[in-house]
């Protein structure tokens, strides 16, 4: 059987009368506000809908260090409020994002979710950034961004989710190569004394959960508490696609159909608090996620992860014209790998430390503004986990549970201190013309230094009208495995052994060449068009240049051929081969628009969005790639590139409408094209209609009901595979089959 952790907030069997009783006799208030606010959120501009910010909730902190302004960032920014979260439909923080967020579109891949952005979906979540309230929870070892949040069921505790859909390196450094996810927590700032809100949730295939959301204001000390569990037993994994075609190279044999997986089957429990006492805050996450893998096709088949994230920041005002920030945080990172019968098949852990102090300085001359900053970091890796783990295995009963931890050690332990220095001035030349540049430099014990830039201006010839013209660099180094070694008789190639290939005679393996960063430079032009107060249009176009691709590379024999031996101080997986980490040769450009057109009105608005991109030419050595199925992210149909798994044309619908006093509707509309898989065909696009709703009981007791995959949408759901591996994957049916839950809120 599978193992969930026990929720421990709230654990209530789902029967099937609770369930209707709770439909009929429950409802909801719209985002918990009142009336007048209500009107604001209807009236909203197309920047505060779409891209979501209610008028009390237009700043964005992640992609300038000065400026919060929407209309004045120098990126292209995407806001999704708690209100369009509660009215999605949507199940996990990735599928939020895909469901609003124009350029974002998740990706499966063989062992995880993919954040995908603007047709790039990695074999990893490596390239882009995770935050919470700002702080970085990116683990450097290997996947990137916390799954325990990524791919979260658990939404509560959210009030806003800012989105740079692009590269973010100039603010934020390494790994925002693709682009970033801050979510940004509930608080009391607002509170007069306190309140309290208890949800309690419930949902078929055995959907069931709770919160507690405490707001305190004691004598100048600000809190907001939240404690949440919640458990979901998924939908049976459909025999389709990937899931019929692929062997399962487990202990039990058959195909990845035959392995007992569910779609979204999930445990998980979160704590978040943040407390503010005049110019100090603390922020405290403390998480714990346990889920299937659900297209994996080996015993490693579920993944927990326990994080624990503390970040401190002081606001101290130096003089009228200078103000410091300063934040130290701190990160216990823990996971844990096992098989669905139970058997712990390894994990890891890592800690992170950081420190960063930044000086806004206001007003050098009339219209500046500049900041100023540094920022270390320490990532210790390969440490033992919960379980005194640190291993990584594929098959139950293949290895030895009390020598697994030296014959299969997951990451041999290595400490890595980053420092970084940035700078950043806005410039308002006159009340139509802002000017603005940054830089930020990174340096790093092994990949050495790196400078990202980013320069441009805005100019608004009138009321109606927005334009911003804008270049920046993103970046991404390899991760710390590829430096720290690893994944012991799995095969993994460490950096120090790449020279060590020559002379032992593995046919056609030489020596690999050390890894440079990733790096994306990036053009962005962008208008913001008021016809009217209710009819606004948005777009943005882009130009990128990718170059340096960090990819994964296969060393493969046929062991009836020749049994691979050990190179330098690695050995060999049991599939007789060797994995690791490279760069591709040659460049490849990309173009690509995000458009959004709104309609509001006091009692409903209207939003129509597209994106697209395209590839627009590519070096010889990445068009051989792509011919050849070696590419990251690109493949080839008939000569012309096309981008790997991920939909270049994408349509978004988005209503909400207030049709009673009491009732609010949502309803969610995402099309996307055809798409390229790494078989090598070209596959079906589809369709996700999604609806919530919610109703007025009383003014402190409410409801919603959330309604996914209304048209019951069952094409095969994109999905890549590693490159260079020999598993490719015409699509897997990774779609829930229409379904719902509900929400019931009381506010104290």
């Amino acid at each position: 059987m599978y193992h969930f952790y026990k929720v421990k907030l709230l654990h209530i069997k789902v029967n099937v009368p609770l369930f209707i009783f709770l439909c009929l006799s429950s409802g909801h208030i719209f985002g918990q506000i009142d009336s007048s606010k209500k009107v604001k959120l209807f009236s909203s501009s197309v920047d505060e809908l779409l891209l979501i910010p209610v008028k009390e909730k237009k700043e964005v902190s992640i992609a300038s260090n000065i400026v919060k302004d929407i209309d004045k960032q120098p990126a292209s920014v995407t806001v999704i409020s708690k209100d369009q979260i509660k009215l999605s439909g949507a199940r996990t923080l990735s599928e939020v994002l895909t469901v609003f967020s124009p350029g974002y579109f998740a990706v499966e891949d063989q062992d995880d979710i993919i954040a995908g952005f603007r047709g790039l979906a990695p074999d990893n979540n490596s390239k882009v950034l995770l935050l919470i309230n700002g702080q970085n929870l990116n683990t450097e070892f290997f996947w990137g961004p916390p799954d325990a949040i990524l791919n979260s069921q658990n939404l509560e505790y959210i009030e806003r989710i800012e989105v740079i859909r692009g590269s973010g390196s100039v603010t934020l450094g390494q790994g925002a190569l693709l682009g970033v996810i801050n979510i940004v927590t509930q608080d009391a700032k607002n509170e007069e004394s306190g309140s309290t809100q208890i949800t309690t949730s419930a949902g078929l295939n055995d959907y069931y959960g709770g919160s507690l959301g405490v707001r305190l204001n004691v004598k100048g000390i600000k809190s907001y508490t939240y404690f949440s569990g919640l458990n979901y037993q998924g939908q049976e994994f459909r025999n389709e696609g990937w899931a019929a075609l692929q062997n399962n190279q487990g202990f039990a044999g058959g195909k990845v159909a035959d392995m007992g997986h569910r779609l979204r089957r999930t445990s998980n429990m979160t704590i978040v608090n943040t407390t503010q006492y005049k110019d100090l805050v603390i922020n405290i996450l403390k998480t714990e996620q346990k889920r299937d893998l659900y297209n994996f096709y080996r015993d490693r088949e579920v993944i927990r992860q326990d994080l624990f994230s503390l970040g401190v920041s002081y606001n101290f005002k130096v003089s009228e014209k200078i103000n410091n920030t300063t934040t130290a945080s701190f990160i216990n990172d823990d996971y844990g790998l096992y098989s669905l019968t139970g058997t712990t098949m390894g994990g890891t852990a890592e800690q992170r430390y950081g420190g960063k102090t930044v000086f806004n300085i206001d007003g050098l001359w009339k219209g500046n503004k500049t900041a100023l900053g540094v920022e270390y970091k320490v990532f210790s890796m390969g440490l033992p986990n919960q379980d005194n783990n640190n291993f990584i295995a594929n098959v139950v009963g293949s290895f030895d549970p009390a020598t697994a931890n030296n014959d299969l050690t997951m990451s041999f332990q290595q400490k890595i201190n980053l420092f970084s220095a940035f700078a950043e001035d806005f410039y308002s030349i006159n009340d139509k013309i802002d000017i603005f540049a940054a830089f930020r430099y990174d340096q790093h014990p092994f990949w050495g230094q790196n400078i990202s830039p980013r320069f441009g201006a805005i100019y608004a010839p009138s009321k109606k009208i927005l334009i911003r013209a804008s270049y920046q660099a993103g970046f991404r180094g390899a991760v710390g495995l590829h430096y720290s070694g690893g994944y012991r008789r799995d095969g993994f190639l460490r950096s120090e052994n790449y020279s060590q290939i020559n002379g032992l005679g593995i046919p056609s393996a030489n020596n690999i060449a050390s890894i440079v960063p990733e790096r994306i430079n990036n053009v962005e032009l962008s208008f913001k068009v008021s016809f009217t107060d209710d009819f606004v249009l948005n777009t943005v176009g882009f130009y990128n240049t990718v170059q340096n691709v960090i990819d994964v590379g296969v060393i493969y024999q046929d062991p009836t051929v020749f049994p691979m031996i050990n190179i330098g101080s690695d050995i060999p997986g049991d599939w007789n081969g060797y994995w690791y980490f490279k760069n591709t040769p040659g460049t490849f450009n990309q173009f690509g628009s995000e458009s959004s057109l709104s309609f509001t009105k006091p009692k409903y608005s209207l939003i129509l969005s597209h994106s697209l991109v395209k590839v627009s030419n590519a070096t010889q050595e990445q068009k051989d790639l792509a011919e050849s199925a070696n590419s990251m992210y690109l493949a080839s149909e008939s000569g012309k590139l096309r981008y790997k798994a991920f939909p270049e044309n994408i349509v978004r619908f988005h209503l909400l409408a207030k049709p009673f006093k009491k009732l609010n509707v949502g309803l969610n509309t995402l099309y996307y094209s055809s798409w390229f898989s790494p078989a090598g065909t070209v596959a079906q696009g589809g369709m996700l209609v999604n609806m919530g709703l919610s109703y007025d009981i009383t003014p402190k007791t409410t409801l919603d009901i959330q309604i996914k995959n209304l048209t019951n949408q069952k094409n095969l759901y994109p999905m890549n595979s590693n490159a260079g591996g020999p598993d490719v994957s015409p699509g897997t049916p990774a779609w829930e089959s229409t379904t719902l839950w509900t929400t019931l809120r009381i506010n104290l």
